[in-house]
């Protein structure tokens, strides 16, 4: 449960309590979607798996339209509430959030797209290369669950952590890099078919990149503080002891 703060006291308008519940649910739907649509699109690629990348691919419209019903949600609120303080922060927060999101969902159509294209092109399964993709798709949507429960339970310290764990993530992207441009000075011939896997683990890191934006937008939340240009290593000395003020 969420420690209280000014972000999580109760409101005297129940309708504005319940308007707020609304887009955090949808916000923490649309995360477990969009993790559910990169484990998917990593199967497809991993496993050359052309239905589920089919079926990434079509179920992207979900997550846009979860997109568009966000930002109305977050326009009506503005528009009949007008928040300020806290209130004002936490629907900024989410609504940022929730486009953090939306691209992640494009990422992983763009891994789906290459799983197909893979698959289509004959190109056959690689077990060292899956191995290094795999576990990148696991810190992946481990680290974007657990930036959603930050923001959820307005808990700066858990996304500083998610923040500066990303650095796994980015070094598990190095190691695939690497292991692409060794194949390809193996075969150069195959120039087509690296890039294609470039992209696949460019998409993954760049979703631990998203996870670290709405880290970042858990500490303006409850801190009140723009730490966007902040570097990651220096995010814990952004907190306080106690919730920002209004």
């Amino acid at each position: 449960m969420p420690t209280t703060t000014e972000y999580t006291e109760g409101h005297t308008v129940r309708a504005f309590d319940a308007e707020m519940e609304g887009l955090r649910t949808l916000l923490l739907e649309t995360g477990g979607l969009v993790n559910d649509q990169i484990t998917k699109a990593v199967i497809s690629l991993v496993e050359r798996d052309v239905a589920m990348a089919e079926f990434v691919k079509t179920r992207e419209e979900d997550v846009n339209a979860r997109d568009l019903a966000g930002d109305e949600m977050v326009f009506n609120l503005l528009a009949k509430r007008q928040p300020v303080g806290a209130d004002l922060r936490a629907i900024l927060a989410m609504s940022k959030a929730m486009t953090d999101l939306e691209r992640c969902g494009d990422e992983a159509k763009k891994i789906a797209r290459i799983g197909q294209r893979l698959s289509q092109n004959g190109i056959p399964k690689d077990p060292e290369f899956t191995r290094v993709i795999l576990n990148m798709s696991r810190l992946a949507t481990r680290l974007m669950k657990r930036v959603l429960e930050a923001l959820d339970d307005a808990n700066p310290q858990d996304a500083v952590d998610v923040a500066q764990a990303d650095a796994r993530l980015d070094a598990e992207y190095k190691v695939a890099l690497r292991m692409v441009h060794e194949h390809l000075v193996a075969e150069p011939n195959k120039i087509d078919q690296a890039a294609d896997l470039v992209i696949a683990i460019k998409a993954l890191e760049r979703i631990g990149d998203h996870a670290k934006n709405i880290a970042r937008y858990v500490i303006f939340l409850v801190e009140g503080k723009d730490v966007r240009h902040v570097k990651t290593r220096d995010l814990g000395g952004e907190l306080t002891s106690g919730p920002a003020g209004g």
